[in-house]
């Protein structure tokens, strides 16, 4: 991929703490005669997502068209297993917030949702693609449809540290490079502190293989973790930093991904993983962290997986042009530089990023690094229609090796077989 330094990418442009589903109306309640008579306008979206930002778009939404605004959250699991189910029942929502770049392709090529194309043509005034950034867009396009619209484009390899943990175990460093990582875990473990914590969601190890030159899928040619010895290499460091080591405790399966983050700002883990969606959480719940960001890792190479999520209207919403309007008020500058004071969250358009509040902020210029080292995507993997049972496999497999401590080696070449056969 094409390499950017921070000044271009500053220029360019640059996921929750409830469990299960939670419905949230936006609207002022009103009298039962009025709700009886107004539209109903559903919108999916991710617990951790729920912005102040977004709420005021949302209400206003409602308010300028007699709308009532039902607006759903959820864990990303439970949204895809609820969009799922609508779609095969037809009862669809009318706009969702997309989990990755792909899931849209893969809905759209089902004819789930719609190619959004025609739309942005139409609306020269909302700057779609020309004030986005390339990897944002090209990721959600198949052969010259494009499925959603750039919401969020983050980087998930950001390393979170405690500076005052770090500083009394004699750093004034964050590590740079597995080594130093590993050092310094062992160092701030100590009483009730891991050094380090690391996630249940099998999406947070992305990081660490694509730090070992590791690609997750080459659809085309129906393989896997590749090369395999990188993926034996990550995902067997990985398992030492909890069995070996001791200095992660062994995640919990669950839904909820924002468990190494809880831990952080508890003060009970020096370091984790992560993305720009947990610097707000961090800041709004333990202000009195000194809080430190630093770009991904070096493996065998600096790598970060590309995150982010996006927009998309199910091909039977019941009023596109609505659902297209919506989008182009959630996704407008304005409303992004706001979700970005907020809770520091990086956004896709160019023009956010010429924004001088975002060129002069350390940890945006910390977030753009990190985008320049992100690893491609596999577009085909999408494009199969099987991406989201492939996925069920890797998670699987992935904490069966990071919670239940199976033996790395075959535990991957099992999944190797089987996300094979599924192709």
């Amino acid at each position: 991929m094409p390499s950017f330094n921070r000044r271009s990418f500053l220029q360019l442009g640059l996921g929750a703490t409830v469990l299960g589903a939670v419905g949230t109306a936006c609207s002022p309640a009103t009298p039962a005669a009025k709700k009886q008579d107004a539209r109903a306008f559903t919108i999916y979206w991710n617990a951790g997502h729920g912005y102040q930002a977004y709420k005021e778009v949302i209400d206003q939404f409602g308010k300028d068209h007699d709308l009532q605004m039902n607006w759903q959250k959820f864990q990303w699991p439970d949204l895809a297993t609820k969009l799922t189910a609508d779609f095969r029942s037809g009862n669809v929502p009318d706009l969702v917030e997309e989990v990755s770049a792909g899931t849209g392709t893969q809905y759209g090529l089902a004819g789930n949702v719609l190619a959004l194309d025609e739309f942005a043509a139409g609306d020269k005034e909302f700057g779609f693609p020309g004030d986005y950034l390339d990897q944002a867009v090209v990721a959600r396009q198949y052969e010259g449809k494009t499925y959603s619209i750039p919401l969020h484009l983050t980087a998930n390899g950001l390393l979170f540290y405690n500076k005052g943990m770090l500083s009394a175990a004699g750093f004034d460093k964050p590590p740079t490079n597995w080594e130093e990582f590993l050092e310094i875990a062992k160092a701030t473990t100590k009483d009730k502190v891991s050094g380090c914590a690391l996630n249940s969601d099998p999406s947070y190890a992305a990081p660490y293989y694509n730090q070992q030159g590791v690609d997750f899928s080459n659809a085309g040619a129906k393989q896997f973790m590749m090369p395999a010895d990188g993926a034996l290499k990550a995902l067997q460091w990985m398992q030492d930093l909890i069995f070996t080591h001791k200095v992660s405790p062994a995640p919990v399966a669950t839904t909820d991904y924002s468990g190494p983050q809880k831990l952080f700002s508890a003060k009970r883990a020096a370091m984790f993983v992560s993305g720009p969606w947990d610097i707000g959480p961090i800041r709004q719940g333990s202000p009195d962290i000194d809080l430190g960001l630093a770009v991904p890792l070096t493996g065998a190479v600096q790598s970060a997986a590309m995150a982010g999520s996006g927009l998309m209207i199910p091909a039977k919403a019941k009023d596109p042009k609505l659902s297209w309007e919506l989008i182009t008020k959630l996704a407008a500058v304005k409303v992004e530089l706001a979700a970005t004071k907020e809770a520091g969250m990086s956004m896709p358009r160019k023009s956010w990023a010429a924004d001088p509040a975002v060129a002069a902020d350390p940890s945006l210029a910390t977030i753009a690094k990190s985008l320049a080292v992100v690893a491609k995507q596999d577009i085909a993997l999408s494009a199969s229609g099987k991406a989201a049972q492939i996925n069920e496999l890797w998670k699987k497999a992935y904490q069966q090796m990071i919670i239940q401590h199976a033996p790395v080696e075959q535990t991957l070449a099992d999944f190797r077989k089987q996300a094979g056969a599924a192709l």
